[in-house]
């Protein structure tokens, strides 16, 4: 299971499978098998429903890990964080590590 993931009620995730960072699980869809990071799925078996951000946009935000700073670090950048996502915060954010 990734980070920064959402599942829905009554989800059934099949043994061995990987559900990226960023991912969102519709309520009552069965995972049988893995999930790319930042995709929405949904159904039973998922499928992808859509990517929630554009591909340069999910590889930004799999190189910052968020999840991973410290305390003090998401403080500072709080307000950023849960604003739109656009490259040059992210980048701004990377640089900030």
């Amino acid at each position: 299971m990734g980070n920064d993931v959402w599942i829905g009620q009554n989800v059934t995730i099949m043994p061995g499978v990987t559900i990226g960072d960023g991912a969102i699980v519709a309520s009552n869809a069965t995972v049988t098998k893995d999930i790319e990071p930042y995709t929405i799925v949904g159904g039973n078996p998922v499928k992808p429903i859509k990517r929630r951000f554009d591909d340069m946009i999910i590889a930004l935000l799999l190189e910052l890990k968020w999840w991973d700073q410290d305390e003090a670090w998401l403080d500072t950048h709080l307000e950023r964080l849960v604003s739109t996502y656009d490259r040059q915060t992210l980048r701004e954010l990377l640089k900030s590590k």
